[in-house]
């Protein structure tokens, strides 16, 4: 049997990458290049239908009340979700550090579109949030330069503690240096990973991980790196459990009354959510299998 599903799988995704209107570096390899666009549909994924949540200290500008409202919509009912990104959103090559290290996405609250842009007009403050399943967290609303304000994380802490707990370093009682703000951008740009340090409603210290899991020494997102990892860890069983099935899967053809004039040769040509469809060309024979 000729079948390579992880060599497929990628030439699917560059062919998605390609066609997406994005901005494609030509200096990363299919491994980051994927990866940096799995981390644009995770952006992609705010739009809804999704709950909302507040914080207690929740305050937006009125003059960006009308703008909020008409993102909150789309992220709670769907919609067009890009126009409120920020431009370089749309260039792969640029790393939105802020999103890659702690999951927080910012948005821009305009309320009309910039003229010959699909942009929503900028505005300074803007939009902190998080996704965690199917529920968006609104941080706050903070001005441009908060990308590593450790403030936003206690801000996180002290409204939904379960979503900040499951990252805490439990014996832990303190690390020799905490990052300034800063330090902190620095060593995101080298790609090194840093804890936060926050207190808990009574006051100790707390020391975790970054709540989106950080950055690889290639700056991509380690939650995206993994879900690559896994995906090709997933096509490789797939493909073993193909393999040794070649012979019932020549039977099967058989009794569909093909005849197989030479070696069976399986092709990834789609997949979705739940299935991969396979397809022989040679002998128009296909295959769907379920992986998830």
């Amino acid at each position: 049997m000729i079948i390579n599903l992880q060599d497929d799988y990628k030439n699917i995704m560059i062919k998605k990458i390609m066609e997406s209107g994005l901005d494609v570096p030509d200096n990363f390899d299919t491994m980051k290049l994927i990866i940096t666009y799995y981390s644009f549909l995770r952006k992609k994924d705010f739009a809804g239908p999704n709950n909302i949540k507040k914080s207690k200290n929740f305050k937006c500008p009125s003059e960006l009340q009308k703008g909020l409202n008409k993102l909150e919509d789309i992220i709670g009912n769907g919609g067009d979700i890009l126009p409120y990104f920020n431009r370089s959103a749309f260039d792969l090559s640029e790393y939105d550090y802020l999103f890659l290290d702690w999951g927080i996405m910012h948005f821009h609250l305009g309320d009309k579109l910039r003229p010959h842009e699909n942009l929503i007009e900028r505005t300074g403050p803007i939009l902190f949030a998080y996704k965690h399943f199917d529920t968006v967290y609104f941080i706050n609303i903070y001005k441009h330069g908060h990308w590593a304000d450790k403030e936003v994380i206690q801000e996180m802490y002290n409204n939904w503690p379960e979503l900040i707990e499951q990252f805490t370093f439990k014996d832990v009682l303190s690390v020799s240096h905490d990052p300034t703000d800063r330090e902190l951008m620095r060593l995101r740009k080298c790609g090194v990973n840093t804890s936060v340090q926050i207190k808990d409603s009574h006051g100790k210290l707390l020391v975790l991980m970054a709540p989106g899991m950080g950055l690889t020494a290639a700056r991509t997102s380690i939650n995206d790196t993994r879900l690559y990892q896994q995906t090709m860890k997933t096509l490789r069983r797939i493909q073993l459990r193909l393999i040794s099935e070649e012979e019932h899967i020549k039977e099967d053809m058989q009794s569909k009354g093909i005849e197989i004039k030479q070696e069976i040769s399986f092709k990834l040509t789609s997949f979705d959510q739940h299935h991969l469809y396979l397809l022989d060309e040679d002998h128009d024979y296909t295959i769907t299998v379920r992986h998830a």
